[in-house]
């Protein structure tokens, strides 16, 4: 082969590993990004949270410098189309138009729709009358009833001939046996009656045992149907979410599935502005990502007052975004890296966020 062939082909091979590596080891790249607790947190003078940990991992990794740029959503989004930005590590949900416009990484986590609506305590006794009345109690109540009337059944057939002064002939007898039966359910042992029969006492001493083993389950279920404090929401399927006043953010994963299915929404700019909606009673929920509503609900002054629902309706993709897909390729090696070690499940765990494998 002609020397001067094969230099140039070392130069262009040269040039090709060069544009490969660009990204990776260029002066500087333009990282935008949306306040979004807890994957983007602003302190003081500094951003923190998950994707942002995960962002400097990454950075690390490729040896590129960076400086950071904060947006709203609709600038961020803009940003990223026009290229204005090398790349947005907001958690930015995959969706079928934002994908005509850019590029996105291989998702990081995947999260739920999820709906935060007021949770309203009843007073303890009206829980409490309301409940005995309840179907809930009257089902948990009813297996023991009959097998209570049962026992004493069978021991008044046998006690009434021998012990008809404790066990009386007619519908006063049964009575007479299915007091026994409760009684001894109980471990009363008021001992007004007792049979004397041999076969009798045998069925006593069944009696006796079975009801031992029976009455923890029966008492467990009978108090969960007796809860004082029981949480009421008004919004429990996303069915529900046709026939309520909702709340969403505009230009969100979110939105683009209410707009989807036709379920109409008033616009909040944040999270913090649509859950203050729900607590004034302005909307009867406020629509979003599990992972963002749990983690402004649990952190905030809205744990007492506001409940998160999630639905298995709608899985959302958090990934990274750009224009740039060279970019997206090398960033990608780095986060699968990354998101399979346990670095990852450290800092999810950082941020009281589930580790989902």
């Amino acid at each position: 082969m002609n020397i001067y062939l094969k230099r140039l082909l070392v130069a262009v091979l040269l040039i090709l590993l060069t544009g490969v590596a660009t990204y990776a080891n260029s002066d500087e790249l333009k990282i935008g990004f949306q306040i979004k607790p807890p994957f983007i947190i602003k302190g003081n003078n500094h951003y923190f949270g998950v994707s942002m940990d995960l962002w400097k991992s990454i950075a690390d990794s490729l040896h590129t410098k960076y400086t950071l740029v904060e947006y709203e959503l609709p600038e961020l989004l803009e940003a990223i189309q026009n290229g204005d930005i090398d790349m947005a590590i907001s958690p930015l949900t995959v969706t079928s138009s934002r994908i005509n416009q850019f590029g996105f990484s291989q998702p990081y986590y995947i999260t739920n729709l999820a709906y935060a609506t007021r949770a309203e305590k009843d007073s303890g006794f009206v829980t409490l009358i309301s409940n005995i009345f309840s179907i809930g109690f009257l089902k948990s109540l009813a297996p023991l009833l009959f097998i209570i009337s049962v026992f004493g059944l069978i021991l008044w057939s046998l006690e009434r001939k021998k012990n008809s002064d404790q066990f009386r002939d007619g519908v006063h007898g049964v009575g007479d046996g299915i007091w026994w039966s409760a009684v001894t359910m109980s471990t009363v042992g008021y001992g007004d009656k007792a049979p004397v029969t041999p076969f009798g006492r045998i069925v006593g001493i069944i009696w006796m045992f079975t009801a031992v083993i029976m009455i923890s389950g029966l008492t467990a279920s009978i108090s969960s149907s007796l809860t004082v404090h029981k949480l009421k929401t008004e919004i429990s399927s996303f069915d529900d979410l046709r026939k309520s006043k909702i709340g969403c953010i505009p230009g969100s994963g979110t939105s683009d599935l209410l707009d989807r299915f036709r379920i109409g929404y008033l616009d909040y700019n944040n999270v913090e502005d649509g859950l203050v909606a729900v607590e004034n009673k302005e909307i009867e929920a406020f629509v979003y990502d599990d992972a963002i509503l749990n983690y402004y609900v649990q952190k905030g002054r809205f744990h007492e007052t506001i409940q998160v629902i999630p639905s298995s309706y709608s899985k959302e993709y958090f990934s990274f975004a750009s224009s740039k897909y060279e970019l997206i390729e090398q960033v990608n090696k780095a986060l699968l890296g990354i998101i399979e070690s346990d670095e990852w499940e450290l800092i999810l765990k950082k941020y009281n966020i589930e580790y989902r494998k």
